[in-house]
């Protein structure tokens, strides 16, 4: 009796062993299932926030651009205005020079000895 008693003992022990191996495995299996979800949800969090972050970039990039575009248009229209103010002072300069020398001129070939 002992030996079947302890054959009994045995088996319950093996079954209980078998129910806690089963409830483990189902465990882990939920812990997978558990896992994949977050990892799926981790992965779509990361692909957004890139997305943001490139769109993010990418307006800022545009606006940066277009703040280039703006102050060339403003140094081209500056530059323009002072060529055209030095042009007009070259100008100016030369015709004095010129004047300048026509009265050089004249005042090298006229005798002054007869207006005194």
């Amino acid at each position: 009796m002992a030996t079947t008693s302890q054959s009994l003992d045995t088996s319950v022990r093996v079954s209980i062993l078998e129910n806690q191996v089963d409830q483990m495995h189902a465990s882990v299996d939920k812990l997978e299932i558990k896992l994949d979800q977050n990892y799926a949800t981790l992965h779509s969090r990361i692909s957004d926030m890139r997305d943001d972050l490139r769109s993010d970039i990418d307006h800022k990039h545009e606006k940066v651009m277009e703040k280039l575009d703006e102050q060339s248009r403003s140094s081209s229209a500056q530059h323009a205005a002072i060529a055209k103010q030095v042009q007009n002072f070259e100008k100016w300069r030369w015709m004095i020079m010129g004047a300048a020398v026509v009265i050089g001129y004249v005042l090298a070939h006229i005798k002054l000895e007869k207006f005194f």
